[in-house]
């Protein structure tokens, strides 16, 4: 799969005062997802909306633009109908959680998010813009906020897979995987290992030495410098996970150009590195485990543009030693 980047040059924050449109996250990220016919590309984003003013507003129709350098427009909208199966979530900068989806009404001051948004086009159109425009009414009256984006094209991160041997993938980032909801995981994965009794565990499953993944060395993706690591958190039973502390045992490293990768879920007391510490591509830095918001033992991975995941969205990963049973 090749995926390339979008790059936010410009503000995507609507001129006015009373409702702030905004366009997340601040990269938007070209998929290709090939095609039958013509090959195709998607844009996958969120919307996010806040109501500065002293009375509600309710949203009426969303339209968005995306335009190549000859000036050819693609365009797709949303009726407030339709607008209702995606204007379900509230947004902060930890994650977009779940809310009542009865209206399209944002109270004073509220802060919600229209989720999940895509938009395909044949690989040879080559967006250069993104320009959104909503309808709402406030106060009885027909108002208009409008939204550009200046896009750019990038690549992603790449680096090698974090671990040895057959691997499966239990959890990635399409269209609708919970971890597109936490804007620094936008492109996770959660990685499990299957045995040959087609089962992520032998016996009854019910302790964290039955899965075969649990104790599996992880390893450094890419060359970098460790700059966070947590190392004391209990292990869960399987089933019963710790949503307090979701990223469990983990470490988090700078691998330069703003990328930093993130290992969680890991076996506590087995991270061997050390904040500084100077790691190349393939060092082991710690066991998989069954810390943090998990289910099973598993290492989750993602790579972000920020230190602070709060702060943070998430980075495509393309690993080049990959090879598909």
């Amino acid at each position: 799969m090749r995926v390339l980047a979008i790059i936010l040059l410009t503000a995507g924050a609507a001129v006015g005062q009373d409702v702030d449109l905004q366009i997340r996250p601040e990269a938007i990220y070209v998929e290709n997802i090939g095609g039958n016919i013509v090959p195709m590309e998607r844009v996958f984003f969120h919307i996010v909306l806040e109501n500065k003013s002293g009375a509600p507003i309710e949203i009426q129709w969303l339209r968005f633009d995306m335009v190549n350098s000859q000036g050819v427009v693609l365009s797709g909208q949303y009726s407030a109908k339709a607008l209702m199966s995606l204007f379900d979530s509230a947004i902060n900068r930890k994650r977009i959680e779940p809310t009542p989806k009865e209206t399209l009404v944002l109270a004073s001051g509220q802060r919600k998010a229209i989720s999940d948004i895509f938009m395909d086009f044949p690989v040879g159109f080559i967006g250069e813009n993104l320009m959104l425009e909503m309808d709402y009414k406030s106060g009885g009256t027909d108002a208009l906020r409008k939204a550009s984006t200046r896009l750019k094209r990038a690549e992603g991160f790449l680096g090698r897979l974090p671990f040895e041997g057959v691997w499966y993938v239990a959890a990635e980032h399409s269209f609708l995987d919970s971890h597109k909801r936490f804007l620094a995981e936008s492109f996770a994965y959660d990685f499990i290992q299957i045995g040959a009794n087609g089962k992520s565990f032998r016996r009854d499953g019910r302790t964290n030495s039955d899965y075969f993944a649990y104790g599996q060395r992880v390893l450094a993706a890419k060359e970098g410098i460790v700059v966070s690591v947590r190392n004391d958190i209990v292990e869960n039973v399987p089933g019963e996970p710790n949503t307090t502390a979701p990223g469990g045992n983990l470490v988090i490293i700078d691998h330069g150009d703003n990328q930093y990768g993130y290992y969680g879920r890991l076996k506590p007391g087995s991270i061997k590195v050390k904040a500084g510490s100077r790691i190349r591509a393939g060092d082991p830095i710690g066991e998989v485990g069954n810390s943090g918001d998990s289910l099973e033992p598993n290492l989750h991975f993602h790579v972000m543009n920020n230190l602070d995941p709060t702060q943070a969205d998430g980075t495509p990963v393309i690993f080049v030693n990959w090879k598909a049973q």
